[in-house]
């Protein structure tokens, strides 16, 4: 079981642990929206981890099911992983193509198995997009996963 709290930091662990990666000191909900949030730094890829909705697997209102709490309660979470990369301004199309492929890293992490990832949660991405900050000076990307997991809720 883990809360939603235990999920943020465990893909954000997931990320630490890929090489050249710095996790930013933002919350993922303004990361890269803002230029400060970007800007001072001399690191050249940066993520942010975030969560979206947590949604109640077992059925909607009214079905009577409250879940049990040793069990805890089986829910879909949106995990929102955003990434920044920073491009050289001299020659944006082939940097944009490695800032994607650095993206990838990010995401093969939260998609690897090993003996102790993902354990009890069901890891599938669901979206990636990208853009470019209006200066051209960062690509942003942004990889949704839904993770099924138990919430504890004693």
């Amino acid at each position: 079981m883990k809360t939603r709290a235990q999920l943020r930091s465990s893909f954000a662990a997931q990320c630490v642990a890929v090489p050249n990666w710095v996790e930013s000191r933002f919350a993922a909900d303004v990361f890269g929206r803002d230029p400060d949030s970007l800007m001072g730094t001399a690191t050249v890829r940066l993520f942010a981890v975030g969560l979206g909705d947590t949604n109640n697997r077992m059925g909607g209102a009214g079905n009577g099911y409250r879940g049990r709490a040793a069990e805890g309660l089986l829910v879909e979470t949106a995990v929102i992983v955003r990434w920044a990369v920073r491009l050289r301004p001299k020659d944006q199309q082939a940097s944009r193509d490695e800032a994607e492929a650095a993206g990838q890293e990010l995401v093969n992490a939260c998609e690897a198995y090993t003996a102790t990832w993902p354990g009890e949660l069901k890891v599938q991405l669901q979206t990636i997009t990208a853009e470019l900050v209006p200066s051209g000076e960062w690509f942003l990307g942004t990889a949704t996963f839904l993770v099924l997991h138990a919430l504890p809720i004693s």
